[in-house]
């Protein structure tokens, strides 16, 4: 088989991630050090929700699985054609000269797309693929998968910016070596709705709490449940006939996927858990969106720089500049790109400290003009191996982390 010294799919957006109903766009880097009969280049884009596990009983096993499709776009370069030569006056091929090629693409994403997300019974995957389709040999193929993030609106439920305040009771319990006892936990927040990066403010009575999610996994004949822990925090003991006073704490909710509300065969719910001695919990279920809680938002904008820099129309196009890797764009009060002469040292410390990564036509611009952009991290629980022996790709790379995004630094 044929070899290519590069083939890549490169992105637009360094982030490799969008918002649900964002225009992805990027190229099909090809590059060869001699001339390739290639018949077609290939595109295809993939959305699409599985969940697969093993049920046993007994000696025998059965495989369970379920596929929810979202969308599959091929495409037809025709890149090409225009290479097209004439062999013995009759037969036609397509040669493809030594050098580097790029191939522009661009699709719009639907926008009722449920968040990427990596299980261990199934994920949520999307990912683009590129087919060199040769004369009389097998396909090279290369993979990429990139992040999707689900429009989970924390404004849209008003309940959700609402005080949350639960208490349970266990009454026959073992407590330090006695027989019986009573232990009573309260549990409060002053909201129940967050997004990644954002503080909960937790006041509670009595011992250790820890922030747990619940994914479930949906099949033909049955439905499958994991719960992890995510951030657990211990405290000292208390002791036997005591009351604590109340405690104030904090965590930071960490790089983990919102809630997949747009998806019907897998779930994920979290809830922040007070443990008492191991024999009472005290559970407040807490929603994890995408989209923070606007009034919020600003306000943690205007307290950091001083005033707000917010613009209140973003445009559709931006300029790109790099930055560590990340492409910030810095507008004036008209929503006009600032070159760099024009730049004060105001201006440029804050390009500096906040590194937004302003994506064109984002959906973010069309929800909320005045919030600013994110920047994204790594899933907290890694990358996995998303190789696939039926699609055989040759190039890509193998490990993938989906991203969530941050408001807040």
């Amino acid at each position: 088989m044929v070899k290519l010294d590069r083939f890549d799919i490169v992105l637009n957006n360094p982030e490799d991630a969008y918002f649900a109903g964002q225009e992805i766009s990027g190229k099909v880097i090809i590059e060869i050090g001699e001339p390739k009969k290639v018949n077609e280049i290939l595109l295809e884009l993939k959305g699409r929700a599985r969940t697969y596990w093993t049920k046993h009983s007994g000696k025998s096993r059965k495989h369970v699985s379920h596929s929810e499709p979202y969308f599959l776009e091929q495409f037809n370069t025709a890149y090409t054609h225009k290479f097209t030569v004439t062999k013995n006056g009759k037969e036609k091929e397509r040669v493809l000269p030594a050098g580097v090629h790029e191939i522009p693409f661009s699709y719009t994403l639907p926008k009722s797309l449920p968040s990427s997300f990596e299980g261990e019974f199934g994920h949520i995957r999307y990912t683009c693929r590129a087919i060199c389709e040769r004369p009389w040999d097998f396909d090279i193929v290369s993979r990429k998968a990139f992040t999707v993030i689900g429009i989970e609106d924390i404004n849209s439920d008003p309940r959700l910016n609402e005080p949350v305040s639960i208490s349970e009771s266990n009454h026959t319990v073992a407590w330090c070596c006695r027989a019986t006892g009573s232990i009573t936990g309260e549990l409060s927040l002053s909201k129940s709705g967050f997004t990644p990066g954002e503080k909960i403010n937790i006041s509670y009575r009595c011992n250790p709490f820890f922030l747990a999610f619940t994914k479930t996994f949906a099949g033909h004949e049955q439905v499958r449940s994991t719960t992890r822990v995510i951030l657990k925090n211990d405290k000292p003991e208390v002791p036997a006939h005591t009351t604590t006073d109340r405690i104030t704490d904090e965590i930071v909710v960490p790089s983990v996927p919102p809630r997949l509300g747009k998806c019907k065969i897998i779930s994920v719910t979290y809830s922040l858990d007070l443990e008492i001695d191991q024999t009472l919990v005290v559970s407040c279920p807490v929603t994890i969106g995408s989209i923070p809680l606007l009034v919020e938002l600003l306000n943690h904008t205007k307290a950091r720089n001083g005033r707000s820099n917010l613009r209140d129309s973003p445009p559709k196009k931006d300029s790109p500049t790099t930055d560590s890797c990340v492409q910030v764009t810095i507008t004036d009060e008209s929503g006009q790109t600032i070159c760099g002469e024009q730049m004060s040292q105001e201006i440029d410390a804050l390009m500096s400290s906040r590194k937004r990564v302003r994506m064109p036509s984002s959906i973010l611009s069309e929800l909320y003009p005045s919030m600013p952009s994110p920047y994204y991290r790594e899933s907290c629980f890694g990358a996995v191996d998303i190789s696939d022996e039926k699609e055989c790709a040759q190039y890509g790379e193998k490990m993938f982390a989906p991203k969530y995004p941050f408001y807040t630094d």
